[in-house]
C-alpha cells in the first residue's frame, strides 16, 4: 500500500512539473483593453474617448490619434483607470459622427455649416473647401479622423466661405469691389494689403448677403495678388477689361471726360476739349477709370479748320471778329474771319463771354449750322480765347 503511495506521488509531482515547464512557454493574460481617441494627453497621463467612455492612462499620447490600450481596467473616484501592460496605434471599432461644412480657420480651425464647430486641428483641405469629416466629438471640439474634400463652392452662400477671383473696380471705404465676370463682390480690405483698381485678385471669405454681397476674409494671407490683365482694344471691350485707345475729348463735366470714342465716360484724368489723349484705363459697368492716361496732342496743335470744318469732331477754328449781333435775350453771333473764310461763332447768354469786333480769338469745340449757314459752337468760356496761337 505504501509502495503505491508512493509511485503516485511521483506521478503526480512529474506531471505537475510538465504542466509548469509548459506554462512558462504561454503568454500571461492580455487581461483587458480599450480602444479610443486621444482628447488630451500631457507628461505621463492622456484621456481616451470612444463617444461613450473615456479612460484615463499613465501615457503620453498623442492628441486626434486613436489607440488600442491592454492592461487592467478599473474605476476610480474620478473615472475609468487603465493599469496599461501595452499601447498599440489602433483604427477606431466605435461609431463616428460625421459632419459636412466648410472649412475655415480665423483664430482656429473651424467648420462652418454655417454654424461654427470648432475643430480639435487644423486638416488637409484648403481654406474656404468643402469638406466631410468623420470623427469625435468632446469637450466642445470635434476630433477629425477622416476627411473627404469636395472643392469650393460655385456660387456665394449665407455664411460659407466663397473664393472670389476677379478685377478690382475700385477701393473707396472699408471695401474693395471686386467684378468676377458677372457680378460685383464687396470685399472687407485689409491694412498691409494694397488693392488698386485693374488688379487681378483671388479672395476668400465669408459671405453675407445683404444690399450686395459681402467677402470678409480673416487675415491678409486670404488675398492673392495674381497682377494686371493684358489691355485689349476699347472697341472689344467688357467689364472689367483693362482697355487701350486714343480718344479726342468732346466734352467735360465736373469730374469725368467725354470721349468721341466710346458712349463711357473717363475718371481719374483732366484734359480740354479737343484734345487728343491716349487711355489705359479700367472698364467698369459705365464709365472708364484711367490707370494711365496722357495728353498725345495738345488742342493748341489742332489746324485751324475755319475753312474745312468737320462735322462731330472737336475742331479748333482761329480769325478776326468782323461784326457782332446780340439779342434781346442775350444770345449773340459773332462773324470771325480767316481769309476768305469765315463762320459763325455762337455765344449762348450761359457762356458769359463777348467779343469784341476787329478782336482775334481762337475757339475751340464743334461745327454747327445757324439758320442754314455754318456756324461754331464751344462748351464753355474757356474754349473761347483772344489772342493769336
Amino acid at each position: 500500500m505504501m509502495v503505491n503511495q508512493a509511485r503516485y506521488t511521483v506521478v503526480l509531482l512529474a506531471l505537475l512539473t510538465v504542466i509548469t515547464a509548459a506554462l512558462v512557454h504561454i503568454d500571461p493574460p492580455r487581461g483587458d483593453s480599450f480602444t479610443g481617441l486621444c482628447i488630451y494627453s500631457t507628461d505621463g497621463f492622456s484621456l481616451l474617448s470612444n463617444g461613450t467612455h473615456r479612460v484615463a492612462v499613465g501615457k503620453s499620447l498623442e492628441v486626434g490619434e486613436t489607440y488600442r490600450v491592454f492592461g487592467r481596467l478599473r474605476r476610480t473616484n474620478r473615472g475609468l483607470w487603465m493599469d496599461v501592460r501595452s499601447v498599440e496605434p489602433a483604427k477606431p471599432d466605435f461609431p463616428l459622427e460625421s459632419v459636412e461644412g466648410a472649412y475655415w480657420i480665423d483664430w482656429n480651425p473651424v467648420l462652418l455649416t454655417p454654424s461654427r464647430i470648432r475643430l480639435a486641428r487644423e486638416i488637409n483641405a484648403s481654406k474656404g473647401e468643402v469638406v466631410l469629416i468623420r470623427g469625435l466629438e468632446s469637450g466642445g471640439k470635434f476630433y477629425p479622423l477622416y476627411v473627404e474634400r469636395r472643392g469650393f463652392l460655385e456660387t456665394p452662400k449665407e455664411g460659407f466661405p466663397f473664393a472670389v477671383r476677379g478685377v478690382v473696380l475700385s477701393t473707396t471705404g472699408k471695401y474693395a469691389v471686386v467684378w468676377n465676370g458677372s457680378e460685383e463682390f464687396k470685399v472687407l480690405r485689409f491694412r498691409g494689403v494694397e488693392l488698386h483698381p485693374g488688379m487681378r485678385v483671388k479672395v476668400v471669405g465669408v459671405v453675407r448677403i445683404r444690399d450686395s454681397i459681402y467677402i470678409y476674409p480673416a487675415s491678409g494671407k486670404d488675398f492673392e495678388i495674381i497682377g494686371y490683365p493684358k489691355p485689349v482694344p476699347l472697341s472689344n471691350s467688357s467689364t472689367g477689361d483693362f482697355v487701350d485707345a486714343e480718344c479726342y475729348v468732346t466734352g467735360k463735366g465736373k469730374r469725368s471726360l467725354k470721349l468721341d470714342c466710346t458712349e463711357l465716360r473717363l475718371y481719374g484724368f483732366k484734359a480740354k476739349v479737343g484734345d487728343l489723349v491716349h487711355v489705359l484705363g479700367l472698364r467698369r459697368k459705365s464709365s472708364i477709370l484711367c490707370i494711365n492716361c496722357s495728353v498725345v496732342k495738345p488742342r493748341e496743335k489742332l489746324p485751324n479748320s475755319i475753312c474745312k470744318p468737320v462735322p462731330n469732331r472737336p475742331l479748333k477754328i482761329s480769325g478776326r471778329v468782323e461784326w457782332v449781333k446780340t439779342y434781346r435775350n442775350g444770345f449773340g453771333i459773332a462773324n470771325v474771319t480767316f481769309g476768305k473764310c469765315w463762320i459763325l461763332l455762337k455765344l449762348p447768354k450761359s457762356l458769359g463771354v463777348a467779343v469784341k469786333p476787329g478782336e482775334w480769338i481762337t475757339a475751340f469745340g464743334f461745327f454747327t449750322e445757324y439758320r442754314g449757314m455754318p456756324a461754331f459752337h464751344v462748351e464753355s468760356r474757356e474754349d473761347l480765347c483772344s489772342g493769336k496761337w
